[in-house]
């Protein structure tokens, strides 16, 4: 049963962090995505720029408590009946890390898209 709190409390830091992450981004990819669509009013998502390094502070510490969370020495038993106990630790603990990272990687893009925007938008 503890594995399963484990799994679940890194999945859900990992959602939260990519989460914040897209509302840290939301002032500037939303405009651009509105004008490729051809819905210029959405351009109105701007207004949300001064609240983007709040959402980036979360971004981080959601981030930081899903690392923790994958990373922390787990329980040596696994509980019967459980999917750690069919699967195995190592298996468990791999598919964790593999989806923490690729969460890391698209908080990182979301994140940073105002800095090198305009490189691929020019």
């Amino acid at each position: 049963m503890e594995q399963r709190k484990q799994a679940r409390i890194a999945r859900l830091g990992m959602a939260a962090s990519v989460a914040t992450a897209l509302g840290a981004s939301i002032c500037c990819i939303g405009p651009i995505v509105a004008v490729m669509f051809g819905m210029t009013s959405l351009a109105a998502l701007s207004k949300y720029e001064p609240l983007r390094p709040i959402f980036g502070a979360a971004t981080a510490v959601l981030l930081g408590v899903a690392f923790y969370a994958t990373y922390r020495n787990p329980a040596a038993k696994c509980a019967p009946g459980s999917l750690c106990e069919t699967q195995g630790v190592d298996r468990m603990q791999k598919i964790n890390r593999v989806a923490l990272w690729t969460a890391t990687v698209v908080a990182l893009i979301v994140f940073t898209f105002p800095t090198w925007s305009a490189w691929v938008l020019r």
